[in-house]
């Protein structure tokens, strides 16, 4: 019978329901006014939780973590509208539901106006109800440890593991405990108890037996203190590079870019970001460590001590300047910015009038400013550049159109999403015409990565893609000493050891928790600590990197060391 049930997802799915239902009301047995009141305030929480999960899982193919509500800095322009164009029709159905409850409700009070809120209070009944949800929470968890035992090393292990090597994390522990337990189990993982001694031990052993410690720069660029552009594509997938629509390329500049053979190239990077979205991108391509699962490192932890690209590059006198076209508030960018070390952020409120002249294209806006102001620095300096055009939504057709948007290839949204990539790419090679023009382009490394990548439709017949997931990133550098081409799979953690090798920088005491794509046959990543792309004897390793990087953030005790 354990077996059975265990394996049958929608009578789990149905008991797991029935057990939340039989808690959340059982408070109705003892309420003797406003019964129905709280009846219709649990419905309405419980239909908007649901409705901001349809909303959040095409995106990050998991459950939206409680903590995420609480990013209320994060509200912007560019949030509303992506949240907006994520809606549909089959969302909407969500919040109908309640709304016909109350419709019949507000019927039964018009034809039948001697009815009473009050009841009497039932505290045996009250009892039974808590008594029912623990017996179907034991029932439940004992039946997926019976039917799973080689996942758990014992019942209590099926209580409390998140992980299954199925899905998200988050969607997998209500699909096993349900969402009240869920609520308790995150309430109780975001209470803050520090890291203990046995977890520095941990971090500290990792570090010392697993991070490489060489100090040679055999893979450094042939150019003296070469500048480093970072151009951060916004949703970039590696998909899209190569892409013809009926017969024409979608992404000239970049294609030309992916097959010069002194470029060093990845397009099978695994998207690794998490929570924090944009902003874990930057903090893997900028500090080597990975983002915490279940909050936004930029959003709790922005005072932490994080080492950096940028830091390695000011301990050689280097300037260090951020140019994006974000909200202040969004992800946190300007703390973030002075986190990592940056001397200079040019963000919305500097570029509010170019903005708003080129209709709030960021990816122009941010290029023309760097064409402009990078070659008055008169120092080496390090510039990272943020893109934007390409964020979600699609549900509109994007202006300028082209020939994509009249082809009949792929569906409206990934046609929509193509358009605002082929019109990346024209900026982009118009910045890199302009560096030549003004002598930077021969002088600096210019590295070109997605921030993450975009699942765009959810239907995978819909759209070109490299996987089944299509969540891989791409990775360029140019003018790097070693042209290579990597097939991968690598993870965007690596790109951070990588770019060490670059720019000669392997004196810096922090090589990061990835492995350098040019000293390393990568072909493995680590999504998660149970979730896996590739194979490769680095694997093991790649998935205790997410939790070691996670001590290592909200410790804050190892990088106050080694960076003084």
């Amino acid at each position: 019978m354990f077996g059975s049930l265990a394996n049958q997802p929608l009578t789990k799915i149905f008991f797991n329901h029935l057990a939340d239902a039989i808690l959340l009301l059982a408070p109705c047995w003892v309420i003797k006014k406003r019964r129905r009141t709280y009846t219709f305030i649990i419905l309405w929480l419980v239909a908007l939780w649901s409705f901001a999960q349809l909303l959040y899982y095409p995106t990050y193919r998991d459950v939206m973590p409680f903590s995420s509500f609480l990013l209320v800095q994060n509200v912007s322009g560019t949030l509303i509208k992506s949240t907006l164009g994520a809606i549909t029709k089959k969302s909407l159905m969500v919040l109908l539901m309640p709304l016909l409850l109350h419709a019949y409700h507000w019927w039964l009070k018009r034809h039948n106006s001697g009815g009473s809120d009050s009841a009497q209070r039932h505290w045996w009944m009250l009892a039974a109800s808590l008594g029912a949800f623990v017996v179907l929470r034991l029932l439940i968890t004992t039946s997926i440890y019976l039917a799973n035992r080689e996942n758990y090393s014992d019942l209590r292990d099926a209580f409390a593991t998140r992980y299954t090597k199925f899905g998200g994390r988050h969607l997998n522990y209500i699909m096993h405990n349900g969402v009240v337990s869920y609520a308790i189990f995150s309430l109780i993982n975001s209470i803050d108890t520090g890291v203990s001694d046995q977890e520095k031990q941990l971090a500290e052993d990792f570090v010392k037996n697993q991070c490489p410690s060489y100090t040679d720069n055999s893979y450094k660029t042939a150019i003296e203190r070469p500048n480093l552009i970072f151009i951060m594509v916004e949703s970039l997938n590696a998909w899209a590079v190569n892409l013809n629509i009926d017969g024409k390329p979608v992404t000239p500049t970049l294609n030309a870019l992916a097959a010069d053979s002194t470029s060093i190239v990845c397009l099978n990077v695994i998207s690794q970001a998490k929570s924090g979205r944009s902003s874990d991108g930057k903090l893997m391509y900028q500090t080597g460590l990975l983002p915490m699962i279940d909050r936004s490192v930029a959003m709790e932890y922005s005072n932490r001590t994080f080492p950096s690209l940028v830091k390695a590059l000011k301990q050689r006198g280097y300037k260090a300047v951020e140019i994006c076209g974000d909200e202040p508030s969004l992800w946190n960018v300007e703390n973030m910015s002075v986190a990592y070390g940056f001397d200079t952020l040019y963000h919305q409120p500097e570029l509010k009038a170019q903005l708003e002249a080129a209709d709030y294209k960021i990816d122009k806006v941010v290029m023309e400013h760097a064409a402009q102001y990078l070659p008055t620095i008169g120092k080496s300096f390090i510039a990272q550049l943020f893109t934007g055009v390409m964020h979600s939504p699609y549900d509109y057709d994007f202006e300028p159109a082209t020939w994509i948007s009249r082809s009949k290839q792929y569906t409206a949204a990934v046609r929509n999403y193509l358009e605002k990539t082929h019109y990346f790419d024209q900026q982009l090679g118009i910045f890199l015409e302009s560096l030549k023009q003004s002598g930077l382009y021969d002088n600096s490394v210019i590295v070109i990565a997605s921030d993450h990548s975009e699942p765009v439709d959810d239907d995978p017949a819909g759209r070109p893609a490299l996987s089944k997931n299509g969540n891989e990133c791409v990775f360029i550098v140019i003018n790097g000493a070693h042209g290579k081409r990597i097939d991968g799979p690598a993870g965007q953690i690596d790109i951070y050891p990588t770019l060490l090798d670059v720019m000669g920088l392997n004196d810096y005491p922090w090589k990061g928790l990835g492995h350098s794509l040019l000293r390393h046959a990568v072909t493995s990543a680590a999504e998660s600590t149970d979730g896996t792309v590739g194979t490769s004897p680095l694997l093991k390793q790649q998935q205790q990197a997410w939790i070691v990087s996670d001590i290592l953030i909200r410790g804050n005790w190892y990088f106050q060391n080694i960076m003084k």
